[in-house]
């Protein structure tokens, strides 16, 4: 009833408005275009090189440029070398199909400033369904820009000092770790040296490629670890989750074995790749490890004590899960499991799962958790297929 009655009103209003003669009416719309905080562009499409026909002075404003030195031109007067090429041939592919375009460009202005621009090309047609112009609306969102890449630098910051803070953690198994190998070392060199003493070649020949292999393996725990606290650029690629989650479990196997919990890895031979910067992948799947881990040293000690980590094909993608037989969480506990700095340790930060997650949807995926059957929970990892190239 209330719609209707607002709908009569605006009639009658317009009704009673006194129609505009056509020069003010052409006053009127020049002036509106004229005081426009965005720029406004139109270009001819009938022409060759589509040139630009009209330019409000927010426009000019934006740019540098004055409308004679506009006038004419191709809106490539602005692109510069940092412009994005795969951006421009999108804009060239939608103008040729009639489409409306809008996404964001690096243009410059006339004294060399770069500015991200935010642009919106739509197509104007005739009576026959033509395409005769193109309008352009253009805003300066540099500031936004900069806005989601500080953001997107913080989020690696974080995420830098829980993987440093990890590798803390795990100081004692990695030590662990790399004596293991060393110690092998040194004991098959001494064998060696005996060996060579009594000239039994074969021997130092089996001696050596023992060392060779415990070298290669002391390297890839060091290198692991590396990995983890050196602070480098984000670079998605195609990457093998099944490997990362077994690099993950080869990594943690000694803090494996002191809590006493049984691991495995299940993992199709054919899984698809997934697009990823590996070390954050690494980081997300060892945080929910570890997570696992702690959730179940608390068990008491006759009950089982069992990771799973499993690994499947989606539809788009791959699909990472992370099972353990810890004491679980309730309802209100699994709301709040991934909320900033939410913990159910006395000790925790509660950064482990808000990183994991902040990483995960970085990627374009999400992160689940829910209630086993039995005992414990499953975290799940839902990943975006590696486009084919």
């Amino acid at each position: 009833m209330a719609e209707r009655k607002n709908a009569a009103r605006l009639q009658a209003v317009r009704r009673e408005a006194a129609p505009l003669a056509p020069e003010v009416d052409a006053w009127l719309k020049a002036a509106a275009l004229d005081v426009a905080d965005d720029g406004i562009v139109i270009s001819d499409a009938t022409r060759p090189d589509a040139p630009i026909v009209y330019v409000s002075p927010s426009f000019e404003r934006l740019v540098g440029y004055s409308a004679d030195e506009i006038l004419g031109t191709n809106c490539r007067m602005v692109q510069g070398p940092g412009t994005d090429r795969e951006t421009v041939k999108q804009i060239a592919i939608a103008l040729q199909q009639g489409k409306v375009f809008q996404g964001e460009i690096l243009n410059y202005r006339k004294d060399g400033t770069p500015f991200w621009n935010f642009l919106r090309i739509a197509p104007i047609r005739d009576a026959s369904g033509k395409v005769t112009h193109h309008v352009g609306t253009q805003s300066d969102v540099t500031e936004l820009h900069l806005s989601r890449e500080r953001e997107h630098e913080l989020r690696d910051t974080v995420a830098h000092a829980a993987r440093v803070r990890t590798v803390a953690a795990l100081g004692a198994s990695l030590a662990h770790e790399v004596n293991q190998p060393l110690a092998a070392i040194v004991a098959n060199a001494e064998a060696a040296l005996r060996f060579l003493a009594s000239r039994d070649t074969g021997e130092v020949r089996e001696a050596l490629e023992a060392i060779r292999e415990d070298a290669r393996r002391a390297g890839e725990i060091i290198l692991r670890a590396h990995r983890l606290v050196r602070k480098q650029p984000v670079a998605a690629e195609p990457v093998d989750a099944g490997r990362i989650a077994a690099e993950v479990l080869e990594f943690t196997r000694v803090r494996l074995r002191h809590a006493r919990v049984a691991s495995t890895l299940d993992c199709p031979e054919s899984l698809p790749p997934v697009t990823a910067d590996p070390v954050q992948l690494y980081q997300a799947v060892l945080n929910l490890v570890l997570n696992a881990i702690e959730a179940m040293e608390d068990n008491p000690a006759r009950a089982a004590r069992t990771l799973r980590i499993a690994l499947r094909a989606e539809r788009d993608g791959v699909r990472l899960s992370v099972t353990d037989s810890g004491h679980g969480a309730d309802d209100a506990t699994l709301k709040r499991m991934a909320q900033t700095f939410h913990t159910t340790k006395d000790r925790g930060t509660g950064l482990g799962l808000l990183v994991t997650r902040s990483l995960v949807e970085a990627h374009g995926g999400r992160l689940d958790v829910a209630r086993n059957r039995g005992r414990g929970l499953t975290f799940t990892i839902h990943l975006p297929g590696a486009e084919p190239p």
